[in-house]
């Protein structure tokens, strides 16, 4: 289990009860023959990625099929620890974090009362014992909170499952484990950083939730593995395209979305081994994301990964992980929003794209990792000459997109399971990055040709109509931002937007649904594509 980061606005639970509070409790409470039905909520917080590469880096004999974060519900609340114990409804921490529980087990009834068990929460982290400072990986974790919440504070005889409380020990044996152990603890549940209240002394708290963000960038976090968060460069002064519209302001403020977690960088480089000291000590640079690079610098990192993807089909994976950062890097005598010709660029994107429209990858896993690269390039200041020329697409180009869209679709067998939907989210992100990509000339268009008629390209076609024909099926709510994302970008284009949604109208396809989004963390985002269709 790894530690919960604070929620915004949590206010101390003992300023929640004065004791007017107190004993208006004491009143209300159910007597003590009264039961309460106790659960215990069982997520697993790599997303399904922790069975698909555990084996990988720890040794078959090590591998684990989840991480897990535990939480206890009671009363109507869902109670954990991460930075204190802390608690809220089940659904609005399901909903904030984007992530469901894969198991919920009944640990039996009680007669403790609500009062009596947050008292005994109270006291927990007033002593200490479970305080705002004293989380450990090994041996006081949100599933040992669980534990003696189940036993001590709850009285019941049923709690955590051995394994899970086992589990971080069995990581941390394995030959890999110490090394891994920065990265296992930096996957938590996605929180946002406290702005405000006064988390206080006692560290028991009731979080407040901000409403859920409708860009993708929180609950990419989810996924450690291809860790896919908002670019952090803003649109050039001079980009039309990304002027906001008043009324798409949450398709409007989106960024390229780039998988730039750094955390795996020492684990692939102890798998590859690289036999030159050159070698390890350019690969060691990409976990400093600050670091500067030369051209040259960049190449060879370039070729030495590529060099590894095709000679070495063990270690493909280790190579395409550290490929994702290697694409995103500019030389320093480059100044920023300025791309230039890669050729070493090229040739990588392009062997990926190739594993890719040759079905070369069996693995999930090295297929997820592959969309990573291409979206990380597509988002890039210096996407690959390879796929996009003028804003316009190659046939190349049309090609990936058709197999980014397949690989999203979520109709086909298996499409729930955990490692399915990391790959459908990774290539969505592409997809993504491309529509951005595919509307970069909007600034380069005078007024008098402002009228967002042109012609629309067969990779835009593609990639509007297939978004559009997943919506319907696809259940996660991450896919989904992504979706209506990739939509959106196209459908508000300037130099083609009126052609693309003249395009959807006259297909049919701008039924009601699509405003809905089934979902509420992607209402937003859906009742802007749709105000964009009327």
């Amino acid at each position: 289990s790894f530690p919960l980061s604070k929620i915004p606005f949590c206010f101390t639970f003992a300023s929640l009860f004065s004791s007017q509070h107190t004993r208006l409790l004491d009143i209300m409470s159910t007597s003590s023959n009264a039961t309460h039905e106790i659960q215990l909520a069982i997520y697993d917080l790599s997303q399904g990625m922790a069975r698909s590469l555990s084996a990988q880096f720890l040794g078959p004999q090590h591998a684990v099929e989840i991480i897990p974060h535990t939480a206890i519900i009671a009363y109507g609340k869902e109670y954990f620890f991460g930075q204190g114990i802390e608690w809220c409804s089940p659904h609005e921490f399901r909903a904030s974090r984007g992530i469901q529980p894969i198991e919920i087990q009944p640990l039996g009834h009680t007669t403790c009362t609500e009062h009596e068990f947050e008292s005994w929460c109270r006291a927990q982290a007033a002593n200490g014992r479970f305080g705002m400072q004293s989380y450990d990986l090994i041996h006081r974790n949100c599933n040992n909170f669980s534990e003696e919440a189940a036993r001590e504070g709850l009285r019941l005889q049923k709690s955590v499952p051995q394994w899970i409380l086992e589990l971080p020990q069995k990581v941390l044996s394995s030959p890999m484990g110490m090394m891994v152990r920065p990265l296992f603890e930096q996957m938590h549940a996605p929180t946002n950083v406290p702005t405000g209240g006064n988390a206080g002394s006692a560290g028991f708290s009731q979080p407040t939730f901000a409403p859920p963000s409708s860009t993708p960038a929180a609950e990419a976090a989810t996924n450690p593995w291809a860790n896919i968060t908002p670019a952090a460069q803003p649109p050039s002064s001079t980009d039309k395209s990304a002027i906001t519209n008043p009324t798409t302001p949450l398709l409007d403020k989106q960024t390229s979305l780039l998988s730039t977690d750094t955390g795996v960088v020492k684990i692939c480089m102890d798998r590859l081994k690289p036999e030159r000291q050159e070698q390890c000590e350019l690969l060691s640079k990409l976990a400093d994301s600050k670091a500067p690079w030369t051209q040259e610098e960049i190449n060879s990192v370039h070729q030495y990964l590529r060099s590894v993807i095709v000679n070495d089909i063990q270690h493909m994976s280790y190579a395409l992980m550290l490929l994702r950062l290697v694409v995103l890097k500019q030389p320093v005598n480059v100044a920023e929003g300025i791309s230039i010709s890669n050729g070493e660029l090229s040739q990588s994107t392009q062997l990926v794209a190739n594993l890719l429209l040759e079905e070369k990858l069996t693995s999930l896993a090295n297929r997820s990792m592959a969309w990573c690269v291409l979206s990380n390039a597509m988002g890039s200041t210096g996407p690959p000459d390879w796929n996009v020329s003028a804003g316009t697409d190659t046939y190349m180009f049309t090609q990936v997109i058709d197999r980014a869209l397949s690989d999203s679709d979520p109709s086909k067998d298996g499409a729930s399971s955990p490692s399915h939907l990391s790959l459908r989210q990774s290539a969505c992100a592409f997809l993504y990055n491309s529509s951005r990509y595919l509307t970069i000339g909007d600034e380069e268009m005078s007024d008098a040709a402002d009228n967002g008629s042109t012609e629309l390209s067969e990779g835009v076609m593609s990639i509007l109509l297939g978004c559009l024909e997943h919506l319907h099926e696809e259940a996660d709510v991450l896919t989904m931002q992504r979706l209506y994302m990739a939509i959106g970008q196209l459908l508000k284009s300037r130099k083609f937007g009126k052609a693309a949604v003249s395009l959807v109208k006259d297909l049919g396809l701008a039924d009601e649904d699509i405003g809905k989004g089934n979902n509420k963390e992607v209402e937003g985002l859906a009742k802007e594509v749709a105000s964009l269709l009327e």
